[in-house]
C-alpha cells in the first residue's frame, strides 16, 4: 500500500473515530428522566402552537426565527435544517421538536434527547401534528379542540364558480421574474379555499412553488393576491402593486383585479386570521374596479 493510501486510511479512521466520540459526548449530555418536560422547539409554526396550548413553562429554547411573546426571552439555538447541537444540549432538554422538513437533523439530535420530527405541510398533517404535540404537553382536550378548529374552519371548499386566484408569497419589485405561488396542498392553499377563491394552480406541486412569466401568463388568472414579507409598510406594499402591475396582458391586472392581503406567513395556528384577510379581499375585488388595485 502506498504513502497516500495509508494516510487515507488513518484519516478516514480518525474521523470515524472523532464523530463517534463528539456524538457519545452529546448522548451523556441528555436530560435526566424527569416528570417535568423540558421542550426545544426548532420551527416557529410548532412553537406558536405549543403556545397556543399553554406549554410556554416548558419551553427552555426556540429556533432563530420563532416569534415569543413580549417579555419572554430563551436562548436561540438554530433551526430544523440547521441546529446548534452544543446550544441545544446546553439546555439539556428532555424532548426536541422539529418540523418535517427535507433534511431535518433527526438523527444527530436524537444524540441529544428524545426527537420527534413533525410534518407540517397538509392539513391533514398540521391537525395530527398538532394532536401529538398535546399528547407531549399532556394538553390532550385542548389540542383537539384546536385540532378541530383548524380542520373545520380549513376543510371548506370554494364554489365551482369562485374566481381563480393567483396567490403569491413576497413578490419581490426588484425581480419581477420571480414569482414564488401557494401550492393548492400546503396549509396556506387551504386557507385560500376556505376563504371562498379557487387557486389559480390547480394541480398539487412538488419540489419548490416558482413560476415563470411564461407559466403566468398561460394561467392568466382572475384575481392575483400578493403576501407581503412580516413588517412590510404601505410604500413597500404599494411599490409591490405597482410593479406587478407592469404585466399588462394579464387579465386581473387588466381588470384591476390585483391586492395585496394583509395577512400572516405564518403556518401556526393564527393562520385562521389569514382566511379572515382573503375573505375580505374577495369582497373587495367583487365590488367597483379600483384605480390601481387593492392594498389593504
Amino acid at each position: 500500500m502506498n504513502r497516500r493510501a495509508i494516510l487515507g486510511s488513518l484519516g478516514a479512521l480518525l474521523f470515524s473515530a472523532g464523530a463517534a466520540i463528539g456524538v457519545g459526548r452529546l448522548a451523556a449530555r441528555k436530560a435526566p428522566k424527569t416528570t417535568n418536560l423540558r421542550l426545544v422547539s426548532l420551527s416557529p409554526a410548532l412553537t406558536e402552537t405549543v403556545l397556543t396550548l399553554g406549554g410556554a413553562p416548558n419551553l427552555v429554547a426556540v429556533s432563530n426565527y420563532c416569534v415569543l411573546p413580549p417579555g419572554v426571552q430563551l436562548p436561540r439555538v438554530g433551526s430544523s435544517l440547521t441546529p446548534s447541537y452544543e446550544a441545544i444540549a446546553a439546555v439539556r432538554p428532555s424532548l426536541i421538536l422539529c418540523d418535517g422538513s427535507a433534511g431535518a437533523k433527526r438523527t444527530e439530535l436524537g444524540a441529544i434527547a428524545r426527537c420527534e420530527v413533525l410534518p407540517w405541510l397538509t392539513l391533514p398533517e398540521v391537525v395530527a401534528s398538532i394532536r401529538r404535540i398535546g399528547q407531549q404537553l399532556d394538553r390532550t382536550p385542548a389540542a383537539d379542540a384546536l385540532a378541530q378548529r383548524l380542520d373545520l374552519r380549513l376543510s371548506r371548499k370554494p364554489p365551482l364558480d369562485a374566481p381563480r386566484v393567483l396567490f403569491l408569497l413576497a413578490y419581490d419589485p426588484d425581480r419581477p421574474a420571480e414569482l414564488w405561488f401557494i401550492r393548492p396542498n400546503s396549509l396556506h392553499g387551504a386557507a385560500l379555499a376556505a376563504a371562498g377563491a379557487r387557486n389559480a394552480v390547480e394541480h398539487d406541486v412538488p419540489g419548490l412553488p416558482r413560476l415563470s412569466v411564461e407559466e403566468l401568463l398561460r394561467l392568466d388568472p382572475d384575481q392575483v393576491y400578493i403576501l407581503p414579507m412580516p413588517g412590510a409598510s404601505i410604500d413597500q406594499r404599494q411599490k409591490q402593486l405597482t410593479a406587478f402591475g407592469q404585466l399588462a396582458p394579464l387579465r386581473a391586472v387588466k381588470d384591476g383585479r390585483v391586492g395585496i392581503v394583509n395577512g400572516t406567513q405564518s403556518v401556526g395556528p393564527s393562520i385562521i386570521e389569514l382566511v379572515d384577510a382573503l375573505a375580505s379581499m374577495l369582497r373587495k375585488m367583487a365590488g367597483p374596479r379600483p384605480t390601481s388595485g387593492f392594498v389593504e
